[in-house]
């Protein structure tokens, strides 16, 4: 299974990692991230967290996920507005 994601920003925070916020574009939102996900050929862990992101009407936003990767990233693997596939293994 592959979806389509927008890179919003990536947070490194000490003692923890590093999260990779994006909003998913195309694709389903009930999702499960099994072990050998890859965000645009990155090992992900397999959890997937939503934040608790309201918009503009006090909604929850559905669309917005958060991400690990299994090992530290360089600065500037992703950036901002960058589109990026979620690939899922089938098993």
């Amino acid at each position: 299974m592959a979806s389509t994601f927008e890179i919003m920003c990536v947070s490194y925070l000490h003692n923890r990692g590093q999260f990779i916020f994006a909003r998913l574009l195309e694709g389903e939102a009930d999702f499960e991230v099994k072990d050998g996900a890859l965000l645009d050929g990155i090992p992900i862990y397999n959890y997937v967290e939503m934040p608790r992101i309201l918009d503009d009407n006090n909604q929850p936003r559905l669309d917005i996920f958060v991400f690990r990767p299994l090992k530290p990233m360089q600065e500037g693997s992703f950036i901002k507005c960058q589109i990026v596939k979620l690939v899922i293994p089938n098993n």
